[in-house]
């Protein structure tokens, strides 16, 4: 078992990303005021390939314990599309987070990215665990709606 099916650090690791998150997006805001969201977006992700680089090389040692051609044949083809999501995402957080603020912004967020889930999940959608959405996931829900709508109006 490697450390990261600990779940105490599978928690730590989630709180700092979501931290990460949340500071990111203020910060490529204000760089998108003084140049331009396109550009925030783009060096957002240039530097961010670094550390990634980084820890990439060392978890595979160098991508040589990485089967390349069998993770080619196995791997569905939108699997290797996820950068360009997360891309469009760090594009529209910085064009939109100083107009609406941190808090409605990443909360729209959160609240659209657990509705999303909530579907995949439902479906068992992108090859996915399929888990019902029962009376009390479905409340939870409700309450994140409620929730960022009382902070978006208020």
């Amino acid at each position: 078992m490697s450390a990261l099916d600990q779940m105490w650090l599978g928690v730590i690791l989630l709180i700092l990303g979501g931290i990460c998150t949340g500071i990111q997006g203020p910060m490529n805001g204000r760089l998108a005021i003084s140049t331009t969201g396109s550009f925030a977006a783009f060096l957002s992700f240039a530097l961010g390939f670094w550390p990634l680089l980084v820890y990439f090389l060392a978890d595979t040692k160098g991508g040589k314990t990485v089967d390349w051609p069998e993770a080619a044949r196995n791997a569905p083809g939108y699997a290797w599309l996820g950068g360009v999501f997360g891309g469009i995402f760090v594009l529209i957080m910085a064009l939109v987070i100083h107009r609406r603020g941190a808090a409605i912004t990443n909360g729209i967020i959160v609240v659209t990215q657990l509705i999303i889930s909530v579907i995949i999940d439902a479906t068992g959608g992108l090859e996915s665990k399929q888990r019902d959405v029962t009376g009390l996931r479905g409340g939870g829900l409700a309450c994140m709606v409620l929730g960022i709508a009382l902070v978006t109006l208020f």
